[in-house]
């Protein structure tokens, strides 16, 4: 699916998975790796 927001201020589109959490779009997909996941996900 693709989305679209605004991130450090420009407008961003890419095209994720619907199971792909935020943190691992921003860290995985846009290079900005100093997002840290803290607890992981629940299970």
């Amino acid at each position: 699916m693709q989305i679209s927001f605004t991130l450090n201020g420009r407008p961003t589109t890419v095209d994720v998975e619907p199971a792909t959490l935020v943190a691992e779009l921003l860290r995985e997909q846009l290079n900005l790796t100093g997002t840290h996941i803290g607890c992981d996900t629940s299970q």
